[in-house]
């Protein structure tokens, strides 16, 4: 499959390395300068190269919407109508920033909204799912649950079925057991399980240092439930 990266950041160059170890091809953008990619082309090697994100764009099937929210309206206007009939997976969070540089989530905007809508009305011919916005970056490879007898979980939402179909098998490629959530709007409650992970770290561990290595996963009980006479 072809992809297009739009910004390989921490995320991006990590699902980067997964997808093209499991045979796709890329071309890989940067929003900035801030991080020189090409170490990471030569870890890629043939399978992918640089472009533009217009470049990327327009070469993708699928395109990794990773993106820096603040940034979100000026990589939308690099893209244009490249995106048009394409899947679109969005990996944001509503983070906005104050001018000492310290990030919050914007809960106003939570209320009634998520990234992924936000997109989806921005490229109306896109077919947005939203995905890998909980696991936080550093634990986005299988080798940091290597010791871990359950494996966190990839939780997706979209309203078209095939595009959910593809982007489940690249959560799966990325070495994760996808979780379906359902339609666009399920993307509110994926943001919200963010706030929750957020609050996790705080108030049971250690804060935002061990936010880092926190992941959400839903069992099933086995051998299964115990059922008691008179009792649920």
């Amino acid at each position: 499959m072809k992809i297009g990266i739009l910004n390989t950041g921490n995320i991006g160059s990590r699902l980067a390395r997964a997808w093209v170890a499991a045979g796709h091809e890329l071309v890989i953008a940067k929003d900035s300068d801030y991080w020189d990619l090409e170490p990471l082309l030569k870890e890629l090697g043939a399978k992918a190269r640089y472009g533009t994100i217009r470049e990327a764009a327009e070469f993708g099937d699928v395109l990794l919407f990773s993106v820096y929210w603040p940034r979100a309206e000026g990589v939308l206007e690099a893209v244009g109508n490249a995106a048009d009939g394409k899947i679109v997976i969005e990996t944001m969070n509503p983070l906005g920033v104050t001018e000492e540089f310290v990030h919050y989530h914007d809960l106003e905007f939570m209320k009634n909204s998520s990234t992924t809508e936000f997109l989806q009305s921005k490229l109306p011919k896109a077919k947005v799912v939203k995905a890998f916005n909980v696991l936080p970056a550093p634990t986005l490879e299988p080798a940091a649950w290597a010791d871990n007898a359950i494996k966190p979980n990839i939780f997706y939402a979209g309203d078209d079925a095939e595009a959910g179909k593809i982007t489940r098998g690249l959560i799966e490629d990325a070495g994760f057991t996808p979780l379906n959530t359902g339609g666009l709007k399920s993307a509110r409650a994926i943001e919200q399980l963010g706030v929750l992970v957020h609050h996790v770290a705080n108030h049971e561990y250690d804060g935002d240092a061990t936010l880092v290595r926190l992941g959400v996963s839903v069992i099933q009980a086995n051998p299964g439930p115990i059922f008691r006479e008179g009792l649920v």
